[in-house]
């Protein structure tokens, strides 16, 4: 009875979760793979929270990052909070153009190497 109801609450989910889901990337820096997530999705003007999904060598977490969000030029850089040991970092930045826009993930390291990922908006060439 239990693995029936299980079965029924994670068909149930799935349902929820639809086909539109805005995945961008990958992106790869240093050995790790980089991919973000939005919710809402598809992404919409406002607030939008990231997830950003790190990944080493043999679907290990990448966990060694200190990760900040920009989606738009001339906007604040908002840190993003590290969801444990996962790989996981999510923060919620303003989106203003979701058509034409981009995500800038800045990546920085504890032994100081940094870069900045920029990941398009679907349908957008990234120039904003």
């Amino acid at each position: 009875m239990r693995a029936i109801l299980l079965l029924v609450l994670s068909g149930l989910l799935l349902a929820c979760a639809g086909d539109d889901a805005v995945l961008l990337g990958p992106q790869e820096w240093d050995g790790a793979r980089f991919v973000v997530e939005s919710r809402p999705s598809p992404i919409r003007r406002g607030m939008t929270e990231f997830i950003v999904i790190a990944t080493r060598e043999k679907s290990r977490p990448g966990v060694e990052f200190v990760v900040s969000l920009q989606a738009a030029k001339g906007r604040e850089w908002r840190q993003a909070i590290q969801d444990g040991y996962t790989g996981v970092y999510r923060r919620a930045v303003w989106v203003e153009d979701p058509l034409n826009g981009r995500l800038a993930v800045h990546v920085k390291k504890k032994d100081g190497t940094e870069t900045t990922l920029y990941f398009p908006f679907p349908g957008a060439g990234g120039t904003d």
